[in-house]
């Protein structure tokens, strides 16, 4: 129990900090600082320079980190397993001879799945101070990193273990996830991130620890559309569980989602797109009850996507914010999953979200 108690923690630490600010992808582009020239800005001596050019987008931060969930996942290659939603943040650069700096206080919360434990619900409280820094690319991609150099808070706090029996083995065993979570976080959290911008496919991506400039992180989809790449990623949806991904906002009339995604390992999944306001409400009882959750509002779309199909959907939407669900439960929606406890028949769901014209 113990080993799938680190299992869980190190999934939901490493890969929560891992992408916090990938949803940043407009107020530092590559091309935006192209003109300076990739060798004076790449120079180990011009790292003010560096830094002046980031700290606009720094300054901006937070109000990005709220908008968009962070995918949980061991490293680029495993699939997604669970997301951390940011609910408040606050963020402070510091600019100075001794300091070039983003202090960085946020709390949030967030679901994982594990075998052993089924869902897992946490909150998580950090106050961190990240050394910021980046490094232009041969082909203009933008490689932003995240470094910590002061953790000076964590607080880990398990809101649900799914499984029953799990539950019993932890309190006969006397094992306090929340003290697990909080020292497995504390030591992902010296890893870092990486953001990578590509200006030209309108692409943000993120990586765990510090990444090679050049180095690209796994997507399954190539993608050769002219409309902006939202998220393009691969998730796991075990049986009985649903999956939140978003928020995808939309600030300009007469745009529309193009939606794809293709499935191994179940005869159909159900997919909705709904408003980010209805999709936390729904998220609020996913972390903290057991089963899979029933919508509180209608769905701007309601579809199967089945195996052996490239399913893909256009749908024009007003300004807002959305969520895009999955679900591989019995709760809501056409499909669903065996009943049996010991079938899990767990999914794989490659999808991506692009955002364009409605003409």
């Amino acid at each position: 129990m113990l080993g799938a108690m680190r299992f869980a923690s190190l999934v939901l630490s490493s890969a929560c900090f891992a992408c916090l600010g990938c949803a940043k992808s407009d107020t530092l582009g590559a091309k935006s600082i192209a003109f300076v020239g990739q060798g004076i800005v790449n120079n180990p001596k011009n790292r003010s320079l560096r830094f002046d050019l980031l700290k606009f987008g720094l300054e901006s931060f937070c109000a990005e980190m709220k908008k968009r969930g962070v995918s949980l996942k061991l490293s680029d290659e495993h699939p997604v397993m669970g997301r951390f939603f940011a609910k408040d943040c606050q963020s402070e650069v510091v600019d100075d001879e001794q300091r070039k700096s983003l202090l960085l206080r946020f709390t949030g919360s967030g679901y994982a799945w594990t075998n052993v434990t089924g869902r897992l619900g946490f909150e998580v409280v950090a106050l961190v101070e990240y050394s910021t820094d980046f490094q232009l690319a041969q082909d203009q991609s933008l490689y932003v990193y995240f470094q910590p150099k002061n953790i000076q808070a964590t607080t880990y706090t398990t809101k649900l273990v799914e499984s029953a029996q799990a539950r019993g083995a932890m309190t006969v065993a006397k094992l306090d996830p929340d003290s697990i979570g909080r020292q497995i976080l504390n030591a992902q959290l010296e890893r870092g991130f990486t953001v990578i911008r590509r200006d030209e496919q309108g692409e943000t991506n993120y990586a765990l620890g510090l990444l090679p400039v050049g180095t690209t992180p796994f997507v399954p989809f190539q993608i050769v559309s002219a409309r902006q790449t939202l998220a393009n990623d691969r998730t796991e949806l075990h049986a009985g569980q649903q999956d939140f991904v978003g928020g995808f906002e939309v600030t300009e009339d007469d745009q529309a989602f193009t939606l794809t995604a293709s499935i191994d390992g179940a005869p159909a999944v159900d997919v909705f797109l709904i408003s980010t306001t209805a999709g936390q409400q729904m998220l609020e009882q996913y972390v903290a009850k057991s089963g899979p959750v029933a919508l509180t509002e209608p769905a701007r779309l309601e579809d199967s996507v089945a195996y052996g199909n490239l399913w893909q959907r256009s749908l024009a939407v007003p300004r807002g914010s959305y969520l895009l669900m999955f679900d591989n439960s019995q709760a809501v929606g056409r499909a669903a999953p065996p009943q049996s406890g010991g079938d899990d028949r767990a999914v794989k769901i490659d999808y991506v979200v692009q955002l364009g014209d409605a003409n």
